[in-house]
């Protein structure tokens, strides 16, 4: 079993490399402009493009930053104003400077003052809490958990089926499946609901304590791992890259954690 460990950069510098080698983790078709872009206001730490070509600044920090919200408020105003400058700078990657750019923001913890800040200025904030994890090879990924509202998503597909499609390996599409029907199954009371970036369930207490996110050749299945007194205390999953591998210890986790927010398992 592939089993995911948790793993703590040690450095912001290491978590940036983890950051760039899995861009798309962040979400689907972005694409890295420059790491390291060196603004009229500073160095903001990636500047890149989403799918429908609009400028994104992204910005990290290792730890629980109050800084990061005005760090990237004073990138974005550079970045603002000089889009078309920047379009020009990279004209390979057709860049559109019709619209403003987004802000994406990193950290693994947010504080009550940014997440709440975060929604009464503009533009728009995304949050974004990571958790780092690496498999017995040693490789290391990378998991997102929203903690703000971020735009809907854009029409087409239902989000669910554009998730399940972002999965590009055939032969593993019956194995995620199977875990969504063992997950939906467990007990009443499970609500299961597109993020931009994965599949969630919920219980109707309103915490999450399970997910399955999809990428182009596996999958991760893994579990918000919850205490009797409802606190989240970590993330543990695996990853599915062949088939083969055993799941059954994450979805006990699962159950336990689906118990622990009040659920009742069935049969």
């Amino acid at each position: 079993m592939a089993t995911l460990k948790k793993y703590y950069p040690q450095s912001e510098a290491e978590l940036h490399m983890i950051i760039q080698a899995e861009l798309d983790a962040i979400e689907g078709g972005l694409e890295l402009l420059q790491h390291e872009y060196p603004s009229g206001k500073g160095i903001l730490d990636f500047l890149c493009a989403d799918s429908d070509h609009r400028l994104v600044i992204i910005e990290v920090k290792l730890h629980e930053d109050e800084n990061i919200l005005f760090q990237a408020l004073r990138y974005y105003g550079d970045i603002d104003k000089n889009r078309y400058v920047v379009a020009r700078l990279f004209a390979d990657k057709d860049v559109n400077p019709e619209d403003p750019p987004r802000i994406i923001l990193i950290a693994e913890r947010f504080s009550e003052d940014i997440r709440r800040l975060s929604t009464l200025v503009r533009p728009d904030i995304e949050l974004l809490e990571y958790s780092v994890v690496t498999l017995p090879t040693g490789e290391k990924g990378i998991l997102y958990h929203p903690v703000s509202p971020v735009p809907p998503p854009p029409p087409g597909p239902k989000p669910i089926e554009w998730l399940l499609n972002y999965l590009k390996e055939e032969s593993l599409k019956p194995l995620l499946q199977e875990i969504r029907q063992a997950v939906k199954g467990i007990g009443k009371g499970i609500e299961e609901y597109a993020t931009p970036n994965y599949i969630a369930y919920k219980h109707t207490s309103g915490r999450q304590f399970a997910y399955i996110w999809p990428r182009r050749r596996y999958f991760d299945f893994g579990a918000n791992i919850v205490d009797e007194d409802r606190r989240l205390l970590d993330y543990e999953g695996i990853r599915i890259e062949t088939g083969d591998e055993d799941y059954s210890e994450v979805l006990a986790k699962v159950k336990t954690s689906f118990v622990n927010l009040g659920g009742k398992l069935e049969g």
